[in-house]
C-alpha cells in the first residue's frame, strides 16, 4: 500500500484533509511521546483533519461552539476507527491516537498532555503551521479544524513539512485577545485556559465559553487572509 492510496482511503472515509510523516522527523519530541515510544513498530504516521464550520463565530451564543466542538471531536475519534479497521483489512496495521484522555497529567498545574501532540504531527506530515496562539493553521481551512492520527508499521512517503511565516511579528491579537493571559512567549499556560475556557449555561449544562484564539486570529480561515 502507498500513500496515495491510504490519503485516498483516509479522504473517503470522510476527513477533510490528509498528510503523512515518517517517524524520524518526531526524534525532536520528548521522550515518551514519539510515535515508537507507543507503537514499538511505528513506520509512518497519518495525520487528519475535520472541519469546523465558521458560521459558530456569528452569534453572541456560545452554545452552537459548544455543539460542533463535541460533535467533531466524536467524528474524528469514530473517523480514527473506522481507518484503522479498514487499514488491517488492507494489512496494515493502524494505531489510532485519540487527543485525549491523557496518560500524562499534572494535578497541580491542569497541564495534560495526549499521547502525542496532535498538532506536531500535523506539522510535520505537512498540514499546516502552529501559530502563535498555538493552534495548527491550515492553507485550506486556517485553525477551524479538528486533527486526528494513527500510527502506522508501514513505510509511506512523507508529505513535505510547510514552511510559513503565518504570525506577523506586528500581530499581537491573539495574545492580546486572551481573557486569561493563558498566551506566553508561543505556549499555553494550561492552568490559566483551563479555569477561563469553560462554562455553564443557566440550567447547569457544560459549555465552553472562551475560544478567543481560534476566533480573532486573522488567518483562522486559511492563508488567504491577510495577518495585520
Amino acid at each position: 500500500m502507498n500513500a496515495s492510496i491510504v490519503k485516498d482511503l483516509v479522504l473517503t472515509a470522510g476527513a477533510d484533509l490528509c498528510g503523512i510523516a515518517s517517524v524520524d522527523r518526531f526524534e525532536v519530541a520528548p521522550e515518551g511521546f514519539r510515535p515508537t515510544d507507543l507503537f514499538p513498530d511505528a513506520k509512518s504516521v497519518i495525520v487528519f483533519a475535520k472541519k469546523i464550520p465558521a458560521s459558530v463565530f456569528r452569534t453572541q451564543s456560545d452554545i452552537p461552539y459548544s455543539f460542533v466542538e463535541d460533535v467533531v471531536l466524536h467524528e474524528v475519534l469514530r473517523l480514527s476507527l473506522d481507518i484503522a479497521v479498514k487499514l488491517e483489512k488492507e494489512h496494515v496495521a493502524a494505531l489510532p491516537v485519540p487527543s485525549e484522555p491523557y496518560d500524562y497529567w499534572d494535578a497541580e498545574t491542569l497541564t495534560g498532555k495526549g499521547l502525542l501532540s496532535l498538532k506536531h504531527a500535523a506539522y510535520l506530515a505537512g498540514l499546516g503551521v502552529i501559530g502563535r496562539n498555538t493552534l495548527l493553521c491550515t492553507p485550506e481551512y486556517g485553525n477551524l479544524i479538528k486533527l486526528g492520527a494513527l500510527v502506522t508499521d508501514v513505510e509511506l512517503d512523507p508529505d513535505p513539512v510547510l514552511e510559513n511565516k503565518l504570525c506577523s511579528d506586528k500581530c499581537n491579537i491573539c495574545t492580546n485577545g486572551c481573557p486569561s493571559g493563558a498566551l506566553q512567549n508561543g505556549a499555553v499556560d494550561q492552568r490559566k485556559c483551563r479555569m477561563q475556557f469553560s462554562g455553564t449555561t443557566a440550567k447547569g449544562a457544560s459549555i465552553i465559553v472562551c475560544y478567543n484564539c481560534r476566533k480573532v486570529c486573522p488567518n483562522r480561515a486559511g492563508w488567504k487572509t491577510v495577518a495585520v
